[in-house]
C-alpha cells in the first residue's frame, strides 16, 4: 500500500518539478539531474498522507507543497555530499551532483533549488497569501539556521573526534538535520485544517517521533545493506568518525529503538481523533520496514 501510495506521489511531483525547473541552460540541467533522480520522496509522501486529513486543502496545493519540499530536500543532498561536507561521490544510484557538474555548479544548482522552492509556493493559484507566508515560514525554519542547516552544522563539528556523543547530543542533530523537514512536511498537509491545537500537536510529536526513527533506520541500513540497493556510498558515517545509533546501542537495540519510536509516533495520532489517517500510519511503519 504504501509503496503504490509513494508511487503515485512521485509521478505528480516530478511532472511538476520538471515544469518548474525547466531545461534551458547547464545549471537547470543540474537541477533536474539531482531532483528528478530516483528517489523514495518520503517528504512528498509526508504531504500528502498528511493532507488526506484535511478537507481544506486543494489538490493543486498539495502538489506544490510537495514539490517544494523535494526541491529543498534536493538542494540539502547536493551540498550534504560536497567534498567540504561528507565527500560523498554516489547518490540515489548515480554520481553525485558536483561529481557530474563540477563543484561550483552543484552549490549553485542547490541554492537555485532552494529559491525554487519559494518561488512555486508564491506561484501557487489556491493558497490565499497568509497561507502562502505560513508555508515559506516553516519551510525555512525547518530547513534554516535552527534546523536542517545547525543539524549539519554540528554534524561536521563532531567528524574525527575521538570521544562519542551521548544519545542526547545524536538525537539533537537527527532531529535538527533529519526531523524538522519531516515535521515540516507533515504539518504544511494541515494548512487550512480544522483540526484543533491538541490534534496539530499530536500530529507534531507524531512526526518528531517518525523522523528519529527514520534517521534510525538509516544508521541500521548503512550497515546491513549493499552499496547498490542504498543507492549511495555504504559507511560514510564510518569513513567520516561519525557516531551512529549502532556505536552507541548496537544493532539490535537500535533496531529496537526505531519500533519504539514508531509505536509511540502511532499512539501521539491514535490519542486524538483524526479522519482519514491511515495512510499516515503505514507510511509510519513503512519508514522502519524499508530496504533502502
Amino acid at each position: 500500500m504504501p509503496s503504490e501510495f509513494l508511487s503515485q506521489v512521485k509521478e505528480l511531483v516530478r511532472n511538476k518539478i520538471k515544469h518548474s525547473i525547466g531545461d534551458s541552460n547547464l545549471i537547470e540541467e543540474s537541477m533536474a539531474y539531482s531532483a528528478l533522480s530516483e528517489s523514495k520522496m518520503i517528504r512528498a509522501g509526508l504531504i500528502f498522507a498528511s493532507a488526506k486529513t484535511n478537507k481544506n486543502i486543494s489538490h493543486e496545493s498539495i502538489i506544490t507543497l510537495s514539490t517544494a519540499v523535494e526541491l529543498m530536500h534536493t538542494y540539502s543532498l547536493i551540498h550534504d555530499d560536497l567534498p567540504c561536507m561528507d565527500d560523498d561521490d554516489l547518490r540515489r544510484n548515480q554520481p553525485s551532483n558536483h561529481i557530474r557538474y563540477g563543484e561550483a555548479n552543484a552549490v549553485l544548482s542547490g541554492d537555485a533549488l532552494q529559491a525554487l522552492a519559494y518561488e512555486i509556493i508564491c506561484d501557487d493559484k489556491k493558497l490565499d497569501s497568509n497561507e502562502k507566508v505560513y508555508a515559506i515560514k516553516i519551510l525555512s525554519e525547518s530547513c534554516g539556521k535552527n534546523g536542517m542547516v545547525l543539524g549539519q552544522h554540528l554534524d561536521i563539528e563532531n567528524e574525527g573526534k575521538l570521544e562519542k556523543l551521548t544519545q542526547e547530543e545524536l538525537d539533537h542533530i537527527h532531529n535538527l538535520k533529519t526531523g524538522k523537514l519531516i515535521e515540516c512536511s507533515v504539518m504544511l498537509g494541515q494548512i487550512g485544517s480544522d483540526l484543533g491545537s491538541k490534534e496539530k500537536e499530536g500530529l507534531k510529536d507524531f512526526s518528531r517521533k517518525i523522523g528519529l526513527a527514520f534517521q534510525i533506520r538509516d544508521d541500521i541500513l548503512d550497515v546491513i545493506q549493499s552499496e547498490e540497493i542504498l543507492g549511495k556510498n555504504k559507511n560514510s558515517d564510518i569513513k567520516n568518525n561519525k557516531t551512529t545509533y549502532i556505536d552507541l546501542v548496537g544493532l539490535d537495540n537500535a533496531k529496537e529503538k526505531a519500533k519504539d519510536l514508531t509505536k509511540n509516533a502511532l499512539n501521539s495520532i491514535n490519542d486524538y481523533k483524526i479522519d482519514n489517517k491511515d495512510i499516515l500510519i503505514d507510511l509510519a511503519k513503512y519508514l522502519i520496514e524499508r530496504k533502502s
